[in-house]
């Protein structure tokens, strides 16, 4: 998490916030009001309420990036019809951190300068070495195989279980699907997931669980079923870097 979002919390009334979030409010919003809601539903009804009850100092606690956030574009769209002000605190995407923990950098100049995420029926029918695709999914072989298609069958590839980047599993995209742990895991294929592919980076270095605020004023968000590209977006591939105002750097 960011200074700034600690800090945002910190000054928080009222915190809205993803269901596996709020361990984390408990302890960086010990005073704040808590209303949970299930994980990457919107909240809209819920946010309009703590908004006109606490009349401010309104957080939104997202997992992630709020940009690739399911519920982010209709909680946006709703407070702009509600003519509520809002601004952001941009979060590391957990497609970008949890991959880093797990000794797999997605963005590695000499193997990768684009990242794409999103869903399997989003990404490149033909899986190119130099361009870092990242998949969530619950359904880890039928996403390799989706993928799959003649020579780029022994394309480096990775599946990470989201709760236990440490026990990600390394191979290529041909195999990757049969050897895949169960439950909820990111599919990385690339260059960055072959052994080449950096060492690991400490848990204090890059966290997981980066949390965000209120959506911002201004600034769209990625539809259902798009993948989020990032190539060449700041330095690190902040999914939110080249954002306009409201989008926090």
């Amino acid at each position: 998490m960011t200074l700034r979002a600690e800090a945002a919390l910190a000054a928080a009334a009222t915190v809205v916030t993803d269901g596996e979030l709020e361990g984390l409010v408990r302890l960086f919003a010990p005073q704040a009001d808590v209303m949970v809601v299930p994980n990457g539903r919107p909240a809209s009804s819920a946010l309009l309420a703590a908004v006109a009850r606490a009349g401010g100092g309104v957080v939104r606690l997202y997992v992630g990036d709020p940009w690739l956030h399911p519920a982010h574009g209709a909680e946006l769209a709703a407070l702009g019809r509600a003519g509520i002000a809002s601004d952001a605190v941009a979060g590391v995407a957990t497609e970008v951190a949890v991959p880093a923990l797990a000794g797999i950098a997605v963005h590695v100049r000499h193997l990768a300068v684009a990242c794409t995420i999103g869903p399997p029926e989003a990404m490149p029918t033909a899986p190119d070495p130099a361009r870092t695709l990242v998949i969530r999914t619950e359904e880890t072989a039928a996403a390799a195989i989706r993928l799959r298609t003649g020579d780029e069958s022994d394309i480096p590839a990775a599946v990470v279980p989201l709760d236990r980047p440490a026990a990600a599993v390394r191979g290529i995209l041909a195999e990757i699907g049969s050897r895949a742990p169960a439950g909820r895991c990111l599919l990385v294929v690339g260059a960055v997931a072959g052994p080449d592919g950096h060492p690991p980076v400490a848990a204090a270095d890059v966290e997981g669980r980066s949390s965000v605020a209120l959506p911002p004023e201004r600034g769209g968000s990625q539809p259902a079923g798009a993948a989020a590209d990032l190539a060449g977006r700041g330095r690190h591939g902040s999914a939110t870097s080249d954002r306009t105002a409201g989008g926090g750097r």
